[in-house]
């Protein structure tokens, strides 16, 4: 009996991280299956063309042995789903190991067919920083593989597609892949969709410090944004954008046309910020995603009841790694439970520091609503 593991996804590109899992899967397996999808059934699109994707996939899997790239599901037509490869490949003599990060147990049970999915592979779970298994991931996975699924004995890298973009926008490609793909991908045109951003950065006087922070908080918020569900894709605008109307004052804005309401004089300074900046996509940007909009006006004040995206840029733009403040590392921690449990550690954080009478209105309301929330869920 052959030990087959399969590792599928898009490889939109091939990450170190990817390749380090296989390299570990080749020393664990009889055989690993690489199968890069056409088009994953949870995204909208691809960057590359299957031949890139193909080619950067040859250059990082060179020498590691016992690895098959299977290109069934790269020019299948229609929609690839997982439980179709696992029974094209479910032959007798083999077991089938389904390999999947931490993070793709947060939505398995959206899979198509997990039942029979279930019934032709055992599941082999690879834990990856930020994406915690918790007690409700091992619950769900109980459920939808019961004494089907184990934890593997290694934990994956850093580093996904979205934070792919992000680094060569920062002009570090190497970041997250190897010297031979990442020149490949950069000679070929790929990847660069966000490196508009640094024009932006010099044209609204984003001072270098500032800008280190905003490819760090995106880095940070990418992963948040996975774990509560939300649009990576707007996601990665709304962090590297968050920060844009932060050395422009409200009269330097008036003066490049844009319009503001009367709320925006009775907003202290550290607050108005914000209250710029989305009005600079608004106005001046035209993003008109109301979405990423709303994300970066609330992301300094925090309010009641927001959304996810709301909350992954406010949470992001409080803990990540270049932040050093005093008491960072507990809402870190919190947050390593839960998205909101971050939120409320942020929030309490600010009480603590101004007093909760002298916190601006809507963090003082938004502290009482998930500390209420919070309380609530506990009884």
């Amino acid at each position: 009996m052959s030990d087959i593991a399969v590792y599928g996804g898009s490889f939109d590109p091939i990450t170190t991280a990817h390749a380090d899992i296989i390299k570990k899967l080749a020393e664990r397996f009889d055989e690993v299956r690489v199968v890069p999808c056409r088009l994953s059934p949870f995204k909208t699109s691809v960057s590359a063309s299957a031949e890139d994707r193909l080619a950067m996939l040859d250059m990082a899997l060179a020498g590691i042995p016992r690895v098959t790239v299977d290109t069934g599901e790269l020019y299948a037509d229609g929609t690839n789903y997982t439980y179709l490869t696992l029974e094209r490949l479910s032959v007798p003599g083999r077991r089938l190991r389904l390999v999947m990060g931490s993070e793709m147990v947060i939505e398995l049970e959206k899979w198509k067919r997990v039942d029979r999915m279930c019934e032709l592979a055992e599941l082999y779970v690879i834990p990856r920083p930020g994406f915690p298994l918790t007690g409700e991931l091992t619950a769900k996975l109980d459920a939808l593989f019961p004494a089907r699924w184990t934890l593997a004995d290694f934990q994956g890298m850093a580093g996904s597609s979205s934070e792919v973009r992000i680094s060569f926008a920062m002009g570090e490609p190497e970041m997250f892949m190897a010297a031979d793909t990442a020149a490949y991908a950069a000679a070929h045109g790929l990847y660069g969709e966000y490196s508009y951003v640094n024009g932006l950065y010099a044209e609204y006087k984003l001072k270098p410090k500032r800008i280190r922070h905003s490819f760090s908080t995106a880095l940070c918020g990418v992963e948040l944004a996975k774990r509560c569900c939300a649009d990576t894709r707007k996601a990665t605008v709304a962090l590297l954008l968050h920060d844009i109307g932060k050395y422009i004052t409200k009269e330097d804005a008036e003066s490049m046309g844009i319009v503001f309401g009367p709320a925006i004089d009775d907003m202290p300074l550290p607050v108005r910020h914000a209250e710029i900046g989305a009005e600079i996509l608004r106005q001046k940007l035209h993003i008109d995603d109301d979405e990423i909009v709303e994300a970066v006006r609330w992301h300094t004040t925090g309010k009641p009841a927001m959304t996810a995206l709301e909350k992954v840029v406010y949470l992001a733009d409080c803990i990540e790694p270049l932040r050093d403040y005093p008491g960072v590392d507990v809402i870190r921690r919190e947050t390593e439970k839960g998205i909101d449990e971050g939120l409320l550690a942020a929030l309490r954080m600010s009480v603590e520091h101004v007093g909760e009478e002298g916190l601006y209105p809507l963090t003082r309301e938004a502290y009482l609503y998930y500390k209420n929330e919070s309380e609530r869920q506990g009884a």
